[in-house]
């Protein structure tokens, strides 16, 4: 008759361990799951709020909320810059609101202690006892104007617009003075240029120009 063999101490599994190890992967622990399961219920007095996130910490959050089927909206905008180890300019993404993100939940006592047990989550805006609802039209609206320069060149031709004059580093024309005539795609543009006395259009990466206050 065989008889199992018993774990002794070395080979005992800490199950403790292993979930908690488990929770930190997924980013939402058990009694964090539990709590969000009434917040991640739809229904029609649903709304968009608010809440504070550590810093750094929207996108975890926001994954973190989507595993439970919470709707989050974290706005975001492009902007222009030098990248660090190329001759040329880059559009990348940031946050509108640093350290905010929008969440479509009902506003009961069940959601707030559900979101707010979640880690990187710090508060809510008004409060767990009255958070201040976000308008559907007013977040559309927004949506739309974020919206409309959603594009790189869009984003470019904002920083660098029509008309602006812009000092050129590098090139042929360094030290030149110029006027933005057009953006042609995402990393030039075309340059009026001062050249033995008459306006010059020239070609410039925008690597090679730096916009002038």
């Amino acid at each position: 008759m065989m008889h199992s063999k018993r774990p002794n101490e070395a080979t005992t599994i800490n199950l403790d361990r292993c979930y908690a190890e488990s929770d930190r992967q997924r980013g939402v622990s058990r009694r964090s799951q539990a709590l969000l399961a009434a917040a991640g219920e739809s229904g029609p007095v649903m709304g968009w709020y608010v809440i504070r996130v550590a810093s750094n910490g929207e996108k975890a959050v926001e994954e973190s909320l989507g595993r439970v089927g919470i709707e989050c909206w974290r706005p975001m905008e492009k902007r222009l810059r030098k990248a660090t180890h190329a001759k040329r300019q880059v559009v990348f993404h940031v946050p509108v609101f640093p350290g905010y993100l929008f969440i479509r939940v009902i506003n009961q006592d069940a959601t707030w202690s559900g979101v707010l047990s979640l880690e990187g989550v710090l508060s809510v805006l008004g409060g767990n006892g009255s958070p201040v609802m976000v308008r559907e039209a007013k977040l559309l609206e927004f949506k739309k104007k974020l919206g409309e320069k959603s594009s790189d060149k869009d984003v470019v031709e904002a920083a660098f617009p029509i008309g602006a004059e812009v000092l050129i580093e590098e090139g042929p024309f360094r030290s030149f003075t110029g006027v933005i005539e057009s953006v042609i795609e995402e990393h030039t543009a075309t340059v009026l240029v001062e050249i033995f006395g008459r306006s010059t259009p020239v070609e410039l990466s925008l690597a090679q120009i730096t916009k002038r206050d």
